[in-house]
């Protein structure tokens, strides 16, 4: 018999499977199963770290409204977790830069581009670490979106 994490783990596998299908509906059913079951851990990183992939589907669902109480609680939780890894928190601050953007709201999206950034840009050597090439793809990605932003 699997523990609650490991049944979560595999609920986020397939959900992932799903949203790479494009089928967002059983997508997003499949990673709330995976948060339910996470709550149960109180390990408030893996709960935060499975909502940011909740609100990552529902926006890219079109649905970015379905992702507000996923992004606020998401990134409660990561400010409330002292032992949230670097990355992960750029990881936040870039998906809920992206919930604004599909929401429209380009003040609150710029200036979670600007936090993302900066904490993408503190991950250099991580970034070189993992892919072997000196560019940062987070750095990148934020920089375009800013420039986007700016019109």
């Amino acid at each position: 018999m699997s523990t609650p994490r490991e049944q979560a783990q595999a609920y986020a596998r397939e959900a992932q499977r799903l949203r790479d299908a494009g089928d967002y509906y059983e997508a997003a059913t499949r990673q709330r199963r995976a948060v339910a079951l996470l709550r149960d851990t109180g390990d408030k990183v893996a709960i935060a770290h499975a909502l940011r992939h909740l609100a990552d589907i529902l926006v890219e669902a079109g649905q970015p409204s379905e992702a507000d109480g996923p992004i606020t609680e998401m990134l409660a939780l990561y400010r409330a977790a002292p032992d949230t890894p670097p990355l992960e928190l750029a990881n936040a601050l870039r998906s809920a830069a992206v919930h604004a953007e599909a929401l429209g709201d380009i003040d609150t999206a710029w200036i979670f581009w600007i936090q993302a950034r900066a904490r993408y840009a503190a991950l250099d050597t991580l970034f070189e670490q993992l892919t072997g090439k000196q560019e940062n793809p987070g750095v990148a990605e934020a920089d375009a979106r800013l420039a986007r932003l700016r019109g």
